[in-house]
């Protein structure tokens, strides 16, 4: 109903309940001078009633322009807008990993030529929770490169761990500690690096997943740290690629608080699947904490650069 209609609504109920106010005085006056005080009553209730009525409808009036919804047509466009945006920032970004993709299949072959001896393959990325390309060669680089990356701590093993093992071991110096919570993929893990003959370069810590008390956070399922030895201090290289999302809200949080202490100044914490929207949040999050510099993206991880003061 419209807010004329309900104006005029309301007047002709107003001015119904006054005639019949009205009709009922006149038949009381005419019955007899003894019923003038019932008549009085009559009309005292009918404009009684007809004050409430326009109370009523006034208040609903108002109620009604305020509480009015925004027209449909004006959030449809406005979401049609933002899915429209998303969806170019989207298309964009999967163009660009389509242009760089020749390259970084080129770069990853003359890496395997470099730090694999044999034609054994190497674990495939980007499937089965594997880091991607760009992720790989981007710490590659780091160990290989100017930088001189000795220590790498993991959350999650895996393809990133055989790699980085690989270009320690081209290096000559260097050492990857990996923290896993699946028992059975931390032995798959251990004999990939056997068959490479990569198993001094790199440990594998059994860390099932316990309640952890996570600052600002309170209690969340993390890695148990008992495993990890003191060897894993004046870290280089953190890599957060686990727990894995099922186990919980944000479940990669508690990596940069809990591990902090252990990072040498200047080291590099990647995070992977910052694609996602859990990952984007810790990344905020990080971002946030004292010592955080600057942070880059890395095909779909984002690589954070942390200083103690």
């Amino acid at each position: 109903m419209s807010r004329e209609t309900m104006r005029r609504t309301s007047w002709v109920v107003a001015a119904a309940a006054a005639a019949i106010g009205a009709v009922m005085c006149l038949f009381s006056i005419k019955v007899g001078m003894a019923s003038f005080g019932l008549a009085l009553l009559a009309l005292s209730c009918a404009a009684f009633l007809s004050f409430q009525v326009l109370i009523v409808q006034i208040a609903a009036l108002d109620s009604a322009g305020k509480a009015r919804p925004e027209p449909r047509p004006g959030r449809l466009l406005r979401e049609i807008a933002a899915s429209r945006k998303d969806l170019v920032q989207r298309t964009s970004a999967l163009r660009g990993l389509l242009d760089a993709q020749p390259y970084l299949n080129a770069e990853l072959v003359r890496r395997y030529q470099q730090l694999v001896p044999s034609d054994q393959p190497m674990p495939t990325l980007g499937a089965n929770w594997a880091a991607t390309a760009p992720t790989i060669l981007f710490i590659i680089d780091q160990i290989m490169g100017e930088s001189e990356v000795k220590t790498i701590l993991e959350c999650g093993s895996g393809a990133s761990t055989i790699w980085a093992a690989a270009a320690f071991r081209k290096r000559g110096l260097g050492h990857v500690f990996t923290l896993d919570h699946d028992a059975v993929f931390a032995e798959e893990t251990r004999a990939a690096l056997r068959r490479h003959g990569l198993a001094e370069w790199a440990t594998v810590i059994d860390a099932p997943l316990t309640d952890v008390d996570v600052p600002g956070r309170g209690p969340m399922p993390w890695y148990d740290l008992a495993g990890l030895s003191a060897q894993a201090r004046d870290v280089d290289l953190l890599f957060v690629d686990g727990p894995p999302r099922p186990t919980g809200r944000e479940a990669r949080y508690p990596a940069f608080p809990l591990l902090r202490d252990r990072l040498r100044n200047g080291a590099l914490v990647i995070l992977d699947d910052t694609n996602r929207h859990d990952e984007r949040a810790i990344i905020r999050s990080w971002s946030g904490e004292p010592g955080v510099r600057h942070h880059r993206q890395v095909g779909r991880s984002t690589a954070i650069k942390v200083g103690h003061g």
